[in-house]
C-alpha cells in the first residue's frame, strides 16, 4: 500500500506500490533492456544498481505549479489537473515546512506566478524560494515578497523571475557539498541534482570509472555550474568544460576562484557547435566527460571520435537516449565497458546511469 495519501491522483511517485527491492531490480533492468534492444551492445559489465542512502524525503528541490485561485500543487498524471499538496514525502523536510506559508504567499501576490521551486542546500538557513512569472512584476508585490524572508516559516531567500527581468530578496544562494573539502555554492536558480547523497556517490562512481589523471586533458560537455568540473580539474592537467546556460558558467567560474582551481577553461556556447569548432581546430583530448540532458546527446559522436578521447564517461538520466548514443560510439570503434545503474530517484521510475568506454 503506498504510503502517500496522494498516490495515485498526483502524478509524481508512480512506483510507490513496488516495494524497494522491486524497484531497484525493474530500475537495473530497465537499463540493461536499453542497451541491449535499443543500442544492440552486449559484452558490457553491468554492476549491481547503487541503492539511494533514503528512499524517502530525499529531494533538496521540488516544483509546485500555481492553479487557480492560487493554489499550489502537482500535476496530476496525464493532465494539468492540480492535485493541492500539503506535504510531499520525497520532499526534505526543510521544504515541507514552509509549504503553507508559500501558499499565503502565492495568494497575497499580484504578479502572475506560473509555478516556484523550494529548494534547499547543505548547510542550515538555505532554503530558497524560486518563482517563475508568466509577465512584468507587479511593483505594489515588493512589501511582500521583502516580508516573505525571515518569516516563522524559514525562508531565506526568494527570486522571482519572468522573460527579461530577475529579482532577488534575501540569500538567494545554496551550497552543494562535493567531495573532500569541495563544494559549490551557486544561486537557487541554477540547475542542480535533486538528491544531494546521490549526486556526491554519482561523483565518486564517476572519477573511479575514470580514473583521472594528473597528465590527463579533460573534455566535459555539459558541464554546468561545476558539479563534476571542481572535482575533474582536482585530478587532471586540464578541463575544458562546454555549457549553454550563461547563469551557469557564471557560477562555475566564481566556484572555480572560491576553490583556488586555476586549471579550468570555460566556453558558454551549445556543445554541438563547440564541438565542430575544437574539431575544425584539431583539438586533442586524453578523456572526455559528458551529463547531457534527458535528450541526450544525439549527432556529436562523430566529432568526439575526431578528438582523440581514449576515454569516454557518460553520465545519464534516461537509459534510452543513453543507449542510442553509446550505440553510435561503438560504430566508431569505442568499447562500452563498465555500466553502472544509481538510484537517484525512489519512488520513480528514473535511473542514474554512469557508463565508460574505451578504445
Amino acid at each position: 500500500t503506498p504510503p502517500c495519501p496522494y498516490a495515485g491522483e498526483c502524478g509524481g511517485c508512480s512506483w510507490q506500490h513496488l516495494n524497494y527491492e522491486t524497484q531497484l531490480e525493474a530500475k537495473r533492468q530497465s537499463v540493461d533492456d536499453a542497451l541491449r534492444r535499443i543500442g544492440r551492445l552486449s559484452d558490457y559489465d553491468l554492476r549491481p544498481i547503487i541503492p539511494a542512502a533514503d528512499e524517502f524525503h530525499y529531494r533538496r528541490r521540488i516544483r509546485f505549479q500555481v492553479g487557480p485561485g492560487r493554489e499550489l500543487g502537482f500535476y496530476a498524471a496525464a493532465s494539468h489537473d492540480l492535485v493541492r499538496i500539503d506535504s510531499c514525502l520525497i520532499a526534505g523536510e526543510p521544504l515541507n515546512g514552509v509549504i503553507e506559508t508559500l501558499r499565503r504567499w502565492a495568494r497575497g501576490t499580484n504578479t502572475d506566478i506560473e509555478h516556484l521551486e523550494i529548494v534547499t542546500g547543505d548547510e542550515p538557513n538555505q532554503t530558497v524560494v524560486v518563482a517563475h512569472a508568466t509577465g512584468d512584476f507587479i511593483p505594489r508585490d515588493e512589501p511582500a515578497c521583502a516580508n516573505l524572508i525571515g518569516v516563522e516559516g524559514g525562508i531565506h531567500g526568494l527570486i522571482v523571475s519572468g522573460r527579461g527581468w530577475r529579482k532577488a530578496w534575501g540569500e538567494p544562494r545554496i551550497t552543494v557539498g562535493l567531495c573532500g573539502d569541495l563544494d559549490l555554492n551557486t544561486e537557487a536558480d541554477v540547475f542542480t541534482q535533486v538528491n544531494p547523497a546521490g549526486n556526491r556517490r554519482v561523483l565518486e562512481e564517476l572519477l573511479r570509472a575514470g580514473d583521472f589523471h594528473k597528465s590527463d586533458r579533460v573534455l566535459e560537455l555539459f558541464s554546468g555550474a561545476g558539479n563534476f568540473t571542481l572535482p575533474l580539474a582536482r585530478r587532471s592537467a586540464s578541463v575544458l568544460a562546454v555549457e549553454g546556460h550563461r547563469q551557469s558558467v557564471t557560477n562555475g567560474k566564481l566556484n572555480a576562484q572560491k576553490n583556488a582551481i586555476g586549471n579550468i577553461q570555460w566556453i558558454c556556447a551549445p556543445v554541438p557547435m563547440t564541438l565542430a569548432e575544437l574539431r575544425r581546430k584539431r583539438k586533442q583530448f586524453d578523456k572526455i566527460v559528458l551529463d547531457p540532458p534527458r535528450a541526450g546527446a544525439k549527432g556529436i559522436a562523430g566529432d568526439l571520435n575526431a578528438l582523440g578521447g581514449a576515454g569516454i564517461i557518460y553520465v545519464s538520466c534516461n537509459p534510452a537516449t543513453l543507449a542510442r548514443d553509446l550505440a553510435a560510439l561503438a560504430k566508431l570503434g569505442y568499447k562500452l565497458g563498465t555500466v553502472q545503474p544509481i538510484d537517484l530517484f525512489p519512488q520513480t521510475f528514473h535511473v542514474e546511469t554512469v557508463a565508460s568506454l574505451e578504445r
